[in-house]
């Protein structure tokens, strides 16, 4: 058997046209290497990992093709996952006896979707917490702590918009910095930290405000404490944390200049990898009885597959899964019913149409393409399926042609 199924009666006639049955050497299995082949030999300028397999209708075969071809470049001793994102009727994840198996669904709900009050590190890294933010778009403020570190992350829909190192050096202090710099008096920051205690106003604004500095020598300096700030954020790996509930209005102003404190964040953050995250995606990936192949079930049916799988988390999902994995082969659910091949398309390499033979209305496919063809969204390849070799122009052809190169 490829993969861990159960051996019921049923699913040994849906399970009958998968590889594993066909001796290698089998008509059958060198079409799919040929498939294989043809793949990778299309787009040779660039480095194929993710495809979409999909359809115009249902009973194409278009699942089967999916499995097989996993299971082919496996072979080569790529590591392969394939992922059922036919939410609404999984038959990949039924026909593998993992229909009830936590999945995408689960993962992005119940994991992603985690709701968390405040807690310690064991389990969670900074990036965890900061990345869940992102994917829930939440707006709020993270207080982390550690033995030598307080800081606080303020996030608008989930977008960080202010850091505030609360126990920095002195030292490292916007006005020591600006003293240090020959930039401002001591007489003038005294000045100026006693009217701070007054109000909620940043010290930068107060300085520049005043006089007594200007705004492009408080930016300079603060461009070198906001990544300072950041990587003190980052040198956090042990503590506490805490979420609170923060207005937009009440978050604390930035000091009169725009900081796009998640690009700072990508270029000077922690380089850690995720904790809580890493562990949830890798403990509902599957492994398979075949080396070098695994396999992502859809999870339970949701009210809304098409939102989940056009979502900025399965966007962050399949980058995450990308990392793990040589090549990512999706089945996806016929176009003509919904559109969910079509949102998807663009988060891979491309998509291949699979068409069975002497069965699907010509319109319809015609259709199909043009909607790939209207959003833009490529498609790699089609497969011709379940042709009959017998039919009198198919056979002489082939039985020409293999007679000629590999002779009688």
């Amino acid at each position: 058997m490829i993969f861990r199924v159960n051996k019921e009666k049923k699913r040994k006639k849906d399970l009958k046209n998968l590889l594993v049955n066909f001796p290698s050497s089998s008509a059958f299995a060198e079409s799919y290497r040929t498939l294989r082949t043809n793949l990778f030999f299309s787009l040779m300028e660039k480095n194929l990992k993710s495809i979409v397999v999909t359809s115009s209708v249902e009973a194409e075969g278009k699942t089967t093709t999916a499995a097989n071809l996993a299971y082919t470049i496996a072979q080569t001793e790529k590591k392969v996952l394939l992922i059922d994102v036919d939410l609404r009727r999984p038959h990949l994840s039924a026909l593998l006896g993992m229909r009830k198996k936590t999945g995408i669904t689960g993962l992005i709900s119940n994991v992603f979707g985690v709701s968390l009050d405040k807690g310690t590190l064991k389990d969670f890294s900074v990036k965890d917490l900061i990345q869940l933010v992102r994917l829930q778009s939440k707006t709020c403020c993270l207080d982390l702590e550690s033995s030598d570190t307080r800081v606080a992350i303020y996030f608008e829909r989930g977008l960080m918009k202010d850091i505030y190192w609360k126990n920095r050096p002195e030292s490292k202090r916007l006005a020591s910095t600006l003293i240090k710099d020959k930039l401002l008096t001591k007489k003038e920051a005294d000045l100026a930290l006693g009217h701070q205690q007054k109000s909620a106003r940043r010290i930068g604004t107060l300085l520049e405000t005043m006089g007594f500095v200007s705004k492009k020598d408080i930016s300079k300096v603060l461009s070198v404490h906001n990544i300072e700030a950041i990587r003190a954020v980052s040198g956090i790996t042990t503590g506490t944390f805490a979420f609170s509930s923060q207005p937009v209005d009440e978050q604390r102003p930035a000091d009169g200049q725009e900081i796009d404190f998640n690009k700072l964040y990508m270029e000077f953050g922690s380089t850690n990898g995720f904790l809580y995250l890493d562990h949830a995606i890798d403990s509902v990936v599957e492994e398979t009885l075949t080396p070098n192949l695994f396999f992502l079930p859809a999870g339970a049916v949701p009210p809304n597959p098409s939102e989940i799988l056009g979502s900025f988390i399965f966007g962050f999902l399949l980058d995450q899964l990308k990392t793990r994995f040589d090549f990512i082969i999706i089945d996806a659910p016929p176009v003509m019913p919904v559109t969910d091949a079509l949102v998807l398309t663009p988060k891979t390499d491309g998509a291949v149409f699979v068409i069975k033979s002497g069965n699907t209305d010509r319109k319809i496919i015609k259709d199909v393409l043009d909607q790939f063809e209207k959003a833009s969204q490529p498609i790699i390849g089609t497969v011709l399926n379940r042709v009959n070799m017998k039919k009198e122009g198919y056979y002489r052809y082939y039985k020409k042609y293999y007679s000629s190169y590999y002779g009688q």
